[in-house]
């Protein structure tokens, strides 16, 4: 059954800290941390939506040990991303101390030893290997946990999600850490609700939530933030006294070859939509599309060469296709004998300085093939990379180079001067604010999860109130960059509307804007790039 309304008195959260103490939690809490933890503790199930950087690694243990020593619960399952395993493990350790036995699931064949206490995992070995993590989660009183809640979004529409909806029912304990709870709209919260109340989300959520083009509609948003209200807690950024961070959009024009291949891509694709609007809307070639104009406003070469095999997922797409004859293909062979993408002379100059400095670069490209030719053209500064290509240390081959071997580097090595990394792979999990203050985007796309998990990397709890943390967004004047720069406007002031967290427009978002209750952009992704193809 759903809680009513969590009330607690503001001294539960100090016998909270009591408490914690006598059952072997070591780690002193932060008072919006304590808080937190006392209004989880009353819920049956919980959801924890502060934003990333906040410690919610650590809540959820506190959660986890109070939830044990009170006999409510014997064991844990986290189920998250890969590179946020090392900040489970390294928390446990520092924060429990029984020294937990701590086991990560590499999917099918994997041992679990029956003595296990947490078990690490990420979706998609759920759902390859769901029988064995249904048996853990039966066998004894065990506690779920997912993290970045919001990868699990598509609910049953997808096998990843669709494999932890059902292992809901097992779990004795539920709860949901996420920074970024509904990136796309309130419509994302529907997977997280039935999974922390199974059966129960529709009597929860606003029924308009369930209508895709309503997801984003300032009213509904508003009446989705009030039904969820009881089920979370989430503490500002304004909550862990650390600075605002520096924000600089640096747009310029493309060089003339490159804005002649852009043009003549747009009027190719212009062409290539002479459907009915609805029609339109429905063609199956847009989000190439999208690829092949995202890589022109950075690089054109990539656009003949297609996706890498690292790619993240959807991100897939081949060469374009160019007959021998046609101007885009004439403009395309002379494009690198008379032209260099203006990005990457950016990203080489910012390197160069800081590194004279002795500090460190973050350089964020959804593409591989940009990091991948970065790294080559950045090789005096001896470059960390890190993407889909890169194996995690539990899945790497004998003498493969992983990416916590890579994240290591960039911190410890006074040589490595730059990380590249793209967000899918780097994005979540992972600690840099100590190493690392400036980070540039060299690309964007729609992703708002992936944008502002990204930001998080280098802007955190810890961060000290000294030190001054920059963002630089690179874009490509009248290009599909600057719709891109629109829509992720848009929706991180829909998640600001439903946190009730207005300062994350201020504090994500390049450009301050005072008006936080104007409403969304009606265009969604897809009316915004055929609009940007000419289509009224």
């Amino acid at each position: 059954m759903a809680p009513r309304l969590a009330r607690y008195p503001s001294e539960a959260a100090e016998g909270l800290a009591a408490e914690l103490s006598a059952c072997g939690f070591v780690r002193q809490l932060k008072p919006f941390q304590l808080r937190n933890l006392a209004k989880l503790m009353l819920l049956p199930h919980g959801a924890d939506f502060s934003v990333p950087g906040a410690g919610k690694t650590t809540v959820a243990l506190a959660n986890f040990a109070l939830q044990r020593a009170r006999g409510e619960v014997d064991r844990l399952l986290v189920i998250g991303p890969i590179a946020a395993f090392d900040a489970w493990k390294t928390d446990s350790v520092d924060c429990l101390a029984d020294n937990p036995k701590i086991t990560v699931h590499t999917g099918p064949g994997s041992v679990i030893p029956i003595a296990t206490d947490l078990l690490l995992t990420n979706y998609h070995r759920v759902a390859g290997d769901y029988e064995r993590i249904r048996e853990f989660v039966d066998s004894a009183r065990t506690q779920v946990i997912l993290d970045e809640a919001h990868r699990v979004k598509r609910g049953a529409g997808r096998v990843h999600g669709r494999a932890v909806l059902d292992l809901a029912y097992a779990a004795r304990r539920r709860d949901i850490l996420t920074g970024t709870p509904a990136p796309q709209g309130a419509g994302d919260l529907i997977a997280l609700m039935r999974f922390l109340y199974p059966g129960q989300d529709r009597s929860i959520l606003p029924p308009d939530v369930y209508n895709d083009s309503m997801g984003r509609d300032p009213k509904v948003v508003r009446r989705t933030s009030e039904a969820i209200r009881r089920y979370f807690v989430r503490s500002p950024k304004s909550a862990l006294d650390i600075p605002d961070p520096k924000w600089e959009i640096v747009a310029r024009p493309m060089s003339p070859i490159q804005h002649e291949i852009y043009a003549a891509l747009v009027g190719r694709y212009r062409g290539g939509f002479g459907l009915s609007k609805d029609s339109k809307r429905e063609f199956k070639k847009l989000g190439r599309v999208v690829m092949y104009l995202l890589e022109a406003a950075t690089n054109p070469s990539l656009i003949v060469a297609g996706s890498d095999r690292a790619d993240e997922e959807g991100f897939e797409h081949p060469p374009l296709e160019l007959a021998g004859n046609e101007p885009l293909s004439r403009l395309l062979r002379n494009y690198n004998q008379y032209e260099y993408p203006w990005k990457y002379e950016y990203v080489k100059h910012a390197v160069h300085e800081a590194a004279a400095r002795g500090e460190k670069i973050l350089v964020w490209s959804t593409f591989v093939r940009n990091l991948k030719t970065l790294a080559r053209e950045l090789a005096q500064f001896n470059p960390a990379v890190v993407h889909g290509g890169v194996p995690p240390q539990d899945s790497a081959p004998p003498g493969a180079v992983t990416r916590e071997a890579e994240f290591e580097r960039f911190r410890n090595d006074a040589s490595c001067s730059v990380l590249l990394a793209n967000p899918a792979a780097a994005g979540e999990g992972v600690s840099l604010h100590h190493w690392c203050h400036h980070a540039i985007y060299l690309d964007r796309t729609f992703n708002a999860g992936h944008f502002l998990q990204s930001q998080d990397r280098i802007h955190r709890l810890g961060l000290r109130r000294e030190i001054e943390t920059r963002f630089t967004v690179l874009i490509s004047e009248e290009t599909v960059d600057a719709v891109v720069d629109d829509r992720l406007k848009d929706k991180v002031k829909a998640l600001a509307l439903l946190m009730d967290d207005p300062g994350l427009v201020r504090v994500a978002l390049p450009e301050s804007d005072e008006n936080h209750d104007a409403p969304p952009a009606e265009e969604d992704d897809e009316a915004a790039i055929l609009s940007h193809l000419g289509f009224a």
